[in-house]
């Protein structure tokens, strides 16, 4: 098993980032491929947004009350203002999801055209934020993480996020991620894990991302 007693490392963040780069990235173009009137598709592409809406929100919670609070603590001053603008990053970001939630539950009742390309233009803002978030936070924060944060620690922001997503979603989650990982980073992910999600999620996990995708994405893929 991965050793959960050194120090922080930050393979697993990076792959989360990656994967909500891509996510977002294409979900103007998921939304904008729906026809008119076609609510039967807008759900299931609705359905996909809030998932990774929701593991966002998890995301940027457990920086909020697990990571961010320890650094402040830890680390020298000059890391401050940093960690006040990752604050402020993610009060605006909020914003904008809160602006796509409210666009989205309209385009899931009709699939009006309007409100089509309203909830599109509101994601690509919300992605184009997001990413520069996560590019900050990468070149700025990540590679200080380990001189004060343990691996134990470090799980504990992992698990934050994982434990509060529907069970029934969390294969999904975890294959998606799995997709873009390194094998070796795969195992860091379910270091802190009970012995059978560590045993089973590596084998259910893809398989229910990739009927995941297929759905969402067709031959496009992730």
């Amino acid at each position: 098993m991965t050793d959960t007693h050194g120090r922080a490392d930050i393979r697993d963040m990076l792959v989360v980032h990656e994967a909500f780069r891509r996510a977002y990235g294409k979900m103007p173009g998921l939304v904008l491929a729906v026809s008119p009137g076609d609510t039967a598709r807008a759900a299931v592409v609705a359905d996909h947004i809030e998932l990774i809406k929701e593991f966002l929100h998890l995301h940027h919670k457990g920086e909020d009350e697990l990571l961010w609070p320890k650094l402040i603590a830890r680390a020298t001053q000059d890391v401050a203002p940093t960690l006040a603008l990752m604050e402020e990053q993610h009060t605006q970001i909020d914003g904008l999801i809160a602006k796509c939630s409210s666009s989205l539950a309209r385009w899931r009742r009709n699939a009006a055209a309007s409100d089509r390309d309203q909830l599109a233009a509101a994601l690509r803002a919300l992605g184009e934020e997001l990413t520069a978030h996560l590019a900050l936070e990468e070149a700025e924060v990540l590679p200080i993480v380990d001189r004060y944060v343990t691996a134990a620690e470090w799980h504990e922001l992992g698990d934050h996020a994982i434990n509060g997503l529907p069970k029934k979603k969390l294969p999904i989650v975890f294959g998606m991620l799995a997709s873009l990982a390194e094998p070796a980073v795969v195992t860091l992910m379910l270091a802190s894990a009970p012995l059978v999600p560590r045993v089973i999620m590596p084998v259910l996990g893809p398989r229910a991302f990739a009927s995941h995708a297929r759905k969402i994405y067709g031959a496009s893929g992730f």
